[in-house]
């Protein structure tokens, strides 16, 4: 995967009834800087609705741009109540994000998954990343 080069905590929903769904957001450390991120995506073929709490290793990341894009992943979750998740993604441009996520809900689920992140170099702010990531983000 090569040398770090940036950390994302983020929140997801996960919604699911044969096609899935997921929304969140999250925040992306990268220099000494901070930048929001929209993600979105689906495809998980599952029944039920779980909220993800997560945090991330980015990897290959050079330009704040090719944080940008579709990741995909191979993810499998069985949810009920509290569970925990690990994902590998990756995107067109080289980056990957090795995630570890903390899940609550009811949600059984299976797929390849595609998610989309959007960062707004605009909102960005002079931060550090934080040893571990606390919720809710800001």
């Amino acid at each position: 995967m090569g040398q770090p080069t940036a950390k994302i905590c983020f929140t997801l929903r996960d919604a699911a009834l044969a096609g899935g769904y997921s929304w969140g957001r999250g925040r992306l450390y990268f220099g000494n800087h901070s930048y929001p991120v929209k993600i979105t995506g689906g495809g998980a073929v599952g029944i039920g609705y779980s909220k993800l709490k997560g945090e991330g290793t980015v990897y290959n990341l050079a330009r704040l741009s090719d944080i940008n894009g579709t990741y995909w992943s191979v993810r499998a979750e069985a949810t009920i109540a509290r569970g925990r998740n690990v994902a590998v993604l990756d995107n067109n441009h080289g980056v990957d994000i090795k995630t570890t996520m903390r899940t609550s809900g009811a949600h059984l689920a299976a797929a390849v998954m595609r998610l989309t992140l959007r960062v707004d170099p605009g909102r960005e702010r002079v931060d550090t990343p934080p040893a571990t990531c606390s919720f809710p983000i800001h």
